[in-house]
């Protein structure tokens, strides 16, 4: 029993002594290295699958921006003007810091780093699932450690695991942590501040947020708390808003970003239907974590009204429907990551309540039923947690399929490492993969879209400037608008055709490096 002092206030000293007792006690030895298990093996995989070459370019556009933020202190994304409202600043800042402790060519750090926000976002999902119990409390960890969209997006060096970690820490605060009780909505404050500086999903919940308290106006001093915690993340939202009209209009920006491949292939007829491209994206996201979605998506919808993570998994199905339907972009699992821990705790607590509900209805066999339901709740448990398995075991030993297109860009930058890049003189490509695997310095690569819009111009900036170019034969891509003729694979006037890095053999666009004559 806790001790008190004479006036009534617990000690430090009988506090810790307290908290050693309970860390003592069996059961909760039993959880703690239960806890530490799942998280730990789950940490295992992450940097199995941390290890794969990227599906995609991002994470290593990510790097390149940080690495040139790390070495010259200027903040702009060298490759293709992301950093001009398309992508927000933190995980780049964050990345900077990160590789200038490090080292500035460590994407082993960037998604290291994801990793363990990943296991912090673990804990989290396990102290908000504990007030249910123990035994909920590790099942909805373990749903959310081995579901393979976690897994995989972890790691990769992008900002969703941040933002995720940062919007399930203001959402605890705010709806689930009752302690302490004035720091708690500080701690909320500054983790959703920081969520909208990530990732615009965030600035969805922020949205959906004030919709909730509007909505639910049953504790006026509670939900004046909680608006007053958004003030923060407004005032970035407005301030970066503002900021970003110097470019343009800022959803335009981002929409004509995430369309770019879209509208493209819509313009040569290769863009499927969007009915096709949402079934196709449901499928898959049904099939890494199959019970796991039902059991917490169907919690969701029962809880629609008083539970604020039902607002965001909702929503966030909505918006990738309406996103994807309007032709403003195709959908990723990694935009609702976010959605991820929510769904593994909604599972858990489905699970139990389901459990509870069943024992109530054979009360009257009460003795036996009470004793079976904690077995058939643990076993529901295993059962669903199982079936994240097969996803994960299927993508152990290949890696992603995708990342097959990936190679003849890591071969393009293998092979421009091995060149000297003279004193004076930069390489330009067209993939952020190739500007990571070449190994020079990140401020002495560009992308081919800081190049003059002019043929003539263009040519005289590289003739001046560029020792080597990695070209992409994308169709739109600036080299091939301006120099078509780089399609053929063979020297030009202008251009000596050093390697081809097989993208065509590949299945996907030619990759090439040339270097550039006198």
């Amino acid at each position: 029993m806790t001790e008190y002092t004479s006036e009534g206030t617990e000690t430090e000293l009988q506090r810790l002594r307290w908290v050693v007792r309970r860390i003592r006690e069996t059961k909760n030895l039993i959880m703690g290295v239960s806890l530490l298990a799942i998280i730990g093996f789950s940490a295992i995989i992450r940097f199995h699958f941390s290890g794969f070459l990227d599906p995609f370019e991002d994470g290593y556009q990510n790097w390149w921006i940080s690495a040139n933020l790390a070495s010259t202190g200027q903040y702009w994304d060298r490759h293709s003007m992301m950093t001009q409202g398309n992508w927000l600043p933190l995980y780049h800042f964050s990345g900077a810091g990160l590789l200038d402790i490090v080292g500035l060519r460590s994407m082993e750090a960037l998604k290291a780093a994801n990793v363990a926000l990943s296991s912090l976002t673990a804990v989290i999902v396990f102290l908000i699932a504990r007030k249910r119990g123990p035994a909920i409390g590790l099942a909805a960890t373990s749903f959310y450690s081995f579901n393979l969209v976690a897994i995989a997006v972890s790691g990769w060096a992008t900002p969703e695991t941040m933002a995720t970690f940062f919007v399930l820490l203001g959402y605890a605060m705010l709806f689930e942590f009752k302690s302490p009780p004035k720091g708690r909505f500080w701690i909320a404050a500054l983790a959703l501040g920081l969520a909208v500086t990530v990732r615009y999903e965030a600035w969805l919940v922020i949205v959906l947020l004030f919709a909730f308290v509007l909505a639910n106006k049953d504790d006026a001093g509670n939900n004046r708390k909680i608006l007053i915690t958004t003030i923060p993340a407004l005032l970035f939202m407005v301030g970066y808003f503002a900021y970003s009209t110097q470019w343009g209009f800022l959803p335009s920006i981002v929409v004509k970003q995430t369309s770019t491949d879209l509208q493209y292939q819509i313009s040569v007829g290769t863009q499927p239907n969007p009915t096709f491209i949402l079934s196709r994206w449901w499928n898959g996201y049904f099939g890494f974590f199959p019970l796991v979605l039902i059991f917490g998506g169907s919690f969701a919808l029962f809880r629609i009204r008083r539970e604020f993570g039902a607002w965001i998994v909702l929503s966030f199905w909505g918006f990738v429907i309406f996103y994807a339907a309007l032709l403003f972009g195709n959908p990723s699992f990694r935009y609702v990551l976010i959605t991820i821990p929510f769904l593994s705790i909604f599972a858990a607590f489905a699970i139990a309540d389901l459990a509870r509900w069943a024992t109530r209805l054979r009360r009257k066999a009460s003795t036996d039923w009470n004793r079976a339901t904690p077995i058939v709740t643990m076993t529901s448990f295993f059962i669903l947690g199982a079936t994240l398995l097969p996803s994960v075991l299927g993508s152990w030993t290949p890696g992603f399929p995708t990342s097959s297109a990936m190679e003849p860009l890591r071969r393009a930058g293998e092979y421009v490492s091995s060149l000297q890049l003279p004193d004076g003189k930069i390489l330009v490509s067209e993939s952020p993969i190739a500007a990571y695997f070449s190994g020079y310095p990140s401020d002495r690569i560009l992308g081919s879209r800081w190049l003059p819009a002019s043929r003539s111009a263009a040519l005289s900036f590289l003739k001046t400037t560029t020792a080597y170019v990695v070209y992409m034969g994308v169709p739109y891509y600036t080299l091939r608008v301006l120099f078509p003729e780089l399609q053929n694979g063979t020297s030009t006037a202008d251009f000596q055709f050093l390697y081809d890095a097989g993208g065509v053999q590949a299945g996907t666009h030619a990759v090439f490096v040339y270097g550039m004559k006198p």
